[in-house]
């Protein structure tokens, strides 16, 4: 089971989609109750070790006893520091209609289910944040507003005892379509503390709630997802955004950014350094509206790894030529003229949903100037456009020296016929050192032999389209080689 995300085929971004959560299915014994009960002497043996009673994963279908469940792990695993998953999501409550975004003056009044549900989650909150002090991981996916917003008001008392050893903090509000906007005035998380946190995710979580200490140099991976399709500009969260990004994050190495705003939440003005920052990805529909500036304003000259994801619309996808024409500029040399611009040099650019239609010779400039990209992905998503991103790999008659990606070693390509593919293996083949990796989806028969390539793999269609999942090629399904 994902007990640290939502599904395997899901699309935050398509409010029409059937979600099918990982948590779907009534939740299993835990395997320590029933390792307890086989015998006398195992049940000695377990409460000895309090260090496996750290880890807590606790779901909403556990009804009323999800708070034994809690209180007999705090109290088994002693002063240990503790993992604690919460998942408290229900398909019901993801109706786009429940304008539960008013609450709590107007709206659909919730049902019993939502309010005991609620409380059950309260108390397990408050039994929860007598230890924050030991908190070295947590992690809240609900799909309630109303829910959400009573877990993070709890975590806003003051406490006795500071989080000083939480160094993971995983917040989702997976909801409908205004799901990360809701007028209520946000306090913030763990006064009097300074957590050390090294891995925050933000999902359709107002990062107003978070204090700006929690923003420092120990945080190491961020990720954020906004989604707000209104046309009104959102001042607060762009503020504290921007504020956050330009101050002390000298530590950051894995930054997601999947913000939908028409608008745009990210005009960035003025200079943002992010000095050891290795992977950047950004996903979105609206990336046209800021990653540009994004682009052009954030100082990251570690980066190593870029994912772009255009998540794709309807009735079809943005063409994102002047993104293309961005990297083009920070891929060239001559940038460095310039003492405040930064050389982009990749080792893996990874393009999901991207659209682009006309214009190959901007393409093929792209990749000649990135020559130290070795991994590329094209795909999935982006259909007929990825033709053009592939034509941009053909060698030109003027030979090695005018080859793009000419360091490239691992090519992932999907949606992409046949023949085209072949094309361009085997042209490359002729002025370069073979692929060593060669990962290709298609429903056509393939004889692996022939490909002018080292390794071979006839992949299936992706199972998530999540873009971790694509980039680590968790994704990657064998099919027989024909």
């Amino acid at each position: 089971m994902h007990w640290d995300d939502w599904g395997d085929d899901e699309d935050y971004y398509d409010i029409f989609q059937d979600y099918h959560p990982a948590t779907d299915l009534p939740p299993s014994k835990s395997t320590l109750v029933s390792a307890e009960r086989v015998c006398k002497r195992w049940k000695c043996v377990l409460l000895q070790m309090p260090s496996l009673w750290s880890v807590l994963q606790i779901s909403l279908r556990e009804g009323a006893a999800s708070l034994e469940h809690a209180r007999t792990f705090l109290r088994r695993s002693g002063t240990h520091p503790l993992e604690i998953t919460l998942l408290w999501d229900d398909l019901a409550w993801i109706d786009p209609g429940e304008l539960e975004i008013n609450y709590p003056t107007e709206g659909v009044p919730p049902s019993r289910q939502v309010i005991m549900a609620g409380i059950h989650l309260v108390f397990l909150m408050q039994e929860f944040y007598a230890h924050v002090h030991r908190w070295r991981e947590f992690a809240l996916r609900t799909t309630s507003v109303v829910h959400a917003i009573q877990a993070l008001s709890i975590m806003s008392c003051p406490s006795v005892h500071p989080a000083n050893i939480l160094k993971k903090l995983h917040l989702q509000l997976v909801h409908n379509e205004e799901h990360a906007h809701y007028d209520i005035h946000e306090p913030s998380l763990f006064p009097g503390s300074a957590p050390p946190i090294r891995d925050l995710l933000l999902f359709s979580i107002n990062c107003s709630w978070l204090p700006s200490s929690m923003f420092s140099s120990h945080l190491v991976n961020f990720r954020m997802h906004y989604n707000h399709d209104g046309y009104n500009h959102d001042d607060n969260t762009r503020t504290v955004l921007l504020s956050q990004l330009s101050g002390g994050l000298s530590n950051l190495q894995s930054l997601s950014l999947e913000l939908e705003q028409c608008v745009g939440i990210l005009h960035v003005q003025g200079l943002i350094a992010l000095p050891q920052l290795r992977s950047l990805a950004i996903k979105s529909r609206s990336m046209v509206c800021w990653a540009v500036d994004f682009l052009r304003n954030v100082r990251m000259p570690n980066l190593r790894i870029l994912t772009l994801d255009g998540v794709g619309t309807q009735p079809g996808p943005v063409n994102l030529e002047i993104i293309i024409a961005e990297l083009v500029r920070l891929t060239d040399p001559d940038i460095m003229k310039d003492p405040t611009s930064f050389l982009l040099e990749l080792d893996e650019l990874h393009l999901l949903h991207f659209s682009h239609r006309t214009d190959t010779a901007l393409v093929h400039r792209l990749y000649k100037q990135m020559t130290t990209v070795k991994i590329l992905t094209l795909g999935p998503g982006a259909r007929d456009e990825n033709i053009v991103l592939a034509a941009g790999l053909l060698p030109t008659p003027d030979g090695l020296g005018d080859l793009p990606l000419p360091g490239l070693r691992t090519l992932i390509v999907f949606d992409l016929l046949k023949y085209l593919m072949w094309d361009l293996v085997h042209n490359r083949s002729l002025v370069a050192s073979p692929l060593e990796e060669l990962y290709y989806y298609t429903d056509q028969l393939i004889k692996a032999d022939h490909w002018p390539v080292e390794r071979f793999y006839a992949i299936d269609d992706v199972e998530s389209y999540r873009y971790c999942d694509i980039v680590s090629r968790q994704w990657c399904l064998y099919k027989p080689e024909l």
